[in-house]
């Protein structure tokens, strides 16, 4: 009976150190799996700033292009402003020559004029030097006549 039990308490022991061994080797799987699972959030990690610092860079050099741009437009828009300022003048200028014309001889010139052009002139022009104007117009181009009282209907809507 004392075999018994010593063979009992030999298994056992056997069999705890068995056990123990086997809880060793799960750590060091443990161990080594959280050491890969390391390995990769630090390589994602390092991968994630990367792409953070290009995309600051990318972000710094659409904002020097937006104010690049910017620039641009507002240099466009002065030159804009300096022609339109310019192109008010020679109206003007054309208005003041066309109203000492005679009206048969102005229309002659409203005539090969572009009809935006002869638009501005005539909304410029008193009205009852515009009116002979338009009358010595339709008497020699009725089309062109017909097509400039449509702007002028229109512009003034």
């Amino acid at each position: 009976m004392k075999i018994r039990f010593l063979a009992l308490m030999l298994l056992f022991s056997f069999g705890s150190l068995l056990y123990a061994e086997d809880s060793l080797i799960n750590i060091q799987q443990l161990q080594k799996s959280l050491q890969a699972k390391e390995k990769q959030l630090a390589e994602k990690e390092k991968a994630l700033n990367e792409k953070e610092k290009r995309l600051k860079t990318l972000e710094a050099d659409l904002n020097a292009k937006q104010k690049e741009l910017e620039e641009i437009r507002n240099t466009i828009q002065k030159l804009y402003n300096d022609l339109k300022v310019v192109d008010d003048e020679n109206i003007d200028k054309l208005v003041k020559t066309l109203s000492n014309t005679k009206p048969k001889s102005a229309a002659a010139i409203i005539e090969k004029m572009d009809d935006n052009q002869a638009v501005k002139v005539l909304k410029k022009m008193d009205s009852k030097k515009s009116g002979a104007i338009m009358t010595a117009l339709g008497k020699s181009n009725p089309e062109k006549a017909a097509k400039i009282s449509e702007q002028l209907i229109s512009s003034q809507r």
